[in-house]
């Protein structure tokens, strides 16, 4: 195995993307069979008409009659024609996997941090950046495309400010020294349904030590040109495919740190159930095959029709012969081995992920609705397997918020000490329902009790942006409320003795 520097040295460009692409130890993603997965209207029920042909239906059959005037028979063949059966897609992967997503980081991840008064000004502009980049929907984007398309990728890089820092200075006054920062952090996000394919490189030690993607763009003549990219802890190389591999560019980027944060899993979050979801798909797409072609009656005549008379409920058709009948084809089995197949197949699907099945059918009977534990109960096999999607999105939002603590210091001089010493700690929080009165019982007997000091109680029930500004701004309220009860006591006593006095 080569290491990342003899790679990079290498003189020849292809062997040099070569075994950077060689570096990675996974199997590729396969891009177009994980979105035929997650989109319905690419599923085998929709595309393969070998699979599931056409139906033929014949209009009228096969005739024989002989012509009275000159004795001959005639033959008039039997019309048909093909008509596309029901094609029932459904998309059950889109529906876990937004699911899953939504329990994973629904709920923002809570940054567990106790600074220093010289590490205040570099917790406001992490939460800063937070803001501006939109992390709480980013996180969503980032879980959905680990979940359905097995990896992800988060690239940062700086940009103009725009504003950034005006913005922190009217918060923390003292966070730049003589000068302002030039430029702000933003993120973009890879992943193989947005047309990259990525080449992490791994050393012996199991460290992310280079990252490489390959995409496509399409030039002022619309000609599609292959790029190829490479992030180390220093530089930035970039290579176009014309003629050869070229390198256009390549530059430092600053950061004391790789700035991507990279999450792969081995497969489809949603893999383990396909067969389960095609054979859904096929036993509804035939039932309503079977219910278009057999479910309304079919009126069957047995004998010559001899008058036919009447409109309407009036009507009557009059049979002669031996075996004069009347009567009507009708569907009386009931479809409860289809029914029990449905349900049996769906209670599998969502069991085997999961994933609670969250509608109005299934909720509507649950009377008040659940909050607190027992929301926790009836949702616990989802928790408990956010837990283990958090070995892995634990860590990539962990990773996010050390490389952001550094970047941070290396674009604000006056913020690089605190980055080295701040200690900040990424809490994943699953999602439940929120019952705040109930968190501020707890928080208020915890507190009451000498369990939790004031900050600690504040901060647990969740809903306070600056907790060290609101307990400066309660103790401020007690101080004018005592000072208050001080004078109605002092007036009160001064009445009082002026009426002894009299």
């Amino acid at each position: 195995m080569r290491t990342l520097a003899k790679v990079l040295a290498l003189q020849d460009t292809d062997q040099k993307i070569y075994y950077l692409k060689k570096a990675r130890k996974t199997d590729l993603p396969d891009a177009v069979k994980l979105y035929n997965d997650w989109n319905p209207n690419r599923h085998e029920i929709i595309t393969d008409e070998e699979k599931y042909p056409k139906i033929k239906v014949t209009l009228k059959p096969k005739q024989r009659f002989t012509d009275p005037t000159t004795g001959k028979e005639h033959v008039e063949p039997e019309q048909k024609k093909l008509v596309d059966p029901n094609r029932i897609a459904l998309p059950i992967e889109q529906d876990i996997v937004n699911i899953q997503t939504a329990f994973t980081v629904g709920t923002e991840p809570i940054l567990d941090c106790k600074p220093e008064q010289s590490e205040e000004g570099l917790l406001s502009a992490l939460k800063q950046v937070f803001k501006k980049n939109k992390i709480k929907y980013q996180n969503k984007k980032a879980v959905r495309s680990w979940l359905a398309e097995q990896e992800v990728a988060e690239y940062w890089y700086v940009v103009k400010d725009d504003g950034f820092w005006a913005k922190l200075k009217r918060k923390v006054a003292d966070i730049f020294g003589k000068s302002m920062p030039e430029y702000r952090l933003k993120s973009v996000l890879w992943s193989p349904f947005r047309g990259d394919k990525l080449y992490p490189f791994f050393n012996d030690n199991g460290d992310l030590v280079a990252l490489s993607r390959e995409y496509k763009k399409k030039d002022l003549n619309d000609m599609e040109i292959t790029c190829f990219m490479t992030i180390t802890k220093d530089m930035v190389y970039q290579w176009e495919q014309t003629n050869g591999w070229q390198e256009t560019a390549s530059f430092r980027h600053g950061f004391k740190k790789m700035p991507v944060i990279y999450m792969y899993r081995s497969e489809a979050y949603c893999e383990k159930i396909k067969t389960l979801r095609i054979r859904l798909e096929k036993l509804l797409s035939n039932y309503a095959d079977c219910i278009d072609y057999h479910f309304f009656p079919i009126l069957m005549l047995f004998g010559d029709v001899q008058q036919l008379s009447g409109e309407l409920k009036n009507r009557i058709v009059q049979l002669t012969g031996m075996s004069a009948n009347a009567q009507y084809l009708t569907w009386n089995q009931v479809p409860e081995t289809v029914k029990f197949e449905v349900e049996t197949l769906l209670s599998q699907i969502y069991g085997l992920t999961n994933t609670p099945r969250i509608s109005f059918d299934s909720l509507k009977g649950t009377g008040n609705a659940v909050s607190g534990v027992a929301f926790d109960y009836v949702f616990m096999s989802t928790h408990l397997n956010v837990e283990n999607l958090n070995e892995t999105v634990g860590e990539f939002m962990q990773r996010r918020v050390n490389f952001l603590v550094s970047a941070l210091g290396s674009l604000n001089s006056n913020l690089e000490e605190a980055s080295e010493t701040i200690d900040i700690d990424v809490q994943m929080q699953p999602y439940r329902l929120e019952d705040l009165s109930e968190k501020i019982d707890t928080a208020l007997k915890a507190k009451n009790g000498e369990l939790w000091s004031q900050q600690r109680a504040i901060t647990s029930v969740g809903n306070v942006d600056n907790v060290l500004e609101e307990v400066e701004q309660i103790k401020e309220e007690q101080a004018e409320k005592q000072q208050n009860e001080i004078s109605k006591q002092e007036q009160l006593s001064k009445f009082n003795s002026r009426n002894m006095n009299k």
